[in-house]
């Protein structure tokens, strides 16, 4: 999974509410309409992976952000299209269209193990965001489980794409291969809630190491 990418810091609103019409009078130094709706979705992603979107209401969400309800609104007409917003402002297709390995001249039982080293790498950069997700879908919320879907089906992709490039010979088994990679990055998401201590890099490379030996007999 890739990290996300990199944002600019913006100093939040100064929001005065005027309390004959009920609506937020922002001063003139606030940050670009823009930036203000990537504040929101931060502050949202913190709320929502800590609490869950259905422990977190709106006003919190406002509240968080310096801004009142109505403002929320303005950008975001419910929580779930601040769900799907949370994901898709990474651009997770864009991102995995690159490879996450660097140096192609590892030998290939060391690039098979990197690539996989990688992957959870970036997946403990956007811990917040599949906190988020398992959560809600547990509950089965719609959106969460469209929007886990689609990126397990992104990162998918990316793997049936890198694995020819890198090992042609492992394009007889690449479903096989796939879905091995696939089950110990699941398998890592589940120990990091319950087991923390055994998901560490230097832990999750002595499985990958493993993991290849098995993939490249």
């Amino acid at each position: 999974m890739p990290g996300p990418a990199n944002r600019v810091t913006v100093a939040e609103p100064e929001v005065v509410e005027d309390s004959t019409v009920g609506a937020a009078t922002v001063s003139d130094n606030r940050p670009p309409d823009r930036s203000r709706r990537e504040h929101i979705l931060d502050a949202a992603l913190r709320l929502m992976s800590e609490h869950g979107a259905g422990s977190t209401s709106m006003r919190q969400l406002a509240h968080a952000c310096g801004l009142n309800v109505a403002a929320i609104y303005h950008y975001f007409p419910s929580k779930a299209e601040i769900i799907r917003s949370v994901i898709e402002e990474r651009q997770y297709g864009l991102q995995l269209s690159e490879l996450p390995v660097r140096d192609l001249g590892l030998p290939a039982r060391e690039l098979l193990t990197e690539l996989i080293v990688e992957m959870w790498a970036g997946a403990l950069q956007e811990e917040r965001i599949w906190r988020l997700l398992l959560g809600e879908a547990l509950v089965h919320d719609r959106t969460a489980l469209a929007v886990g879907r689609e990126l397990l089906d992104a990162i998918e992709t990316a793997l049936r794409t890198w694995l020819p490039q890198l090992f042609p010979d492992l394009e007889p088994r690449l479903d096989a291969t796939v879905g091995v990679i696939m089950g110990q990055l699941y398998t890592s998401f589940i120990e990091r809630l319950f087991r923390p201590e055994e998901t560490d890099l230097a832990t999750i490379r002595e499985r990958a190491a493993r993991t290849t030996d098995a993939i490249l007999l």
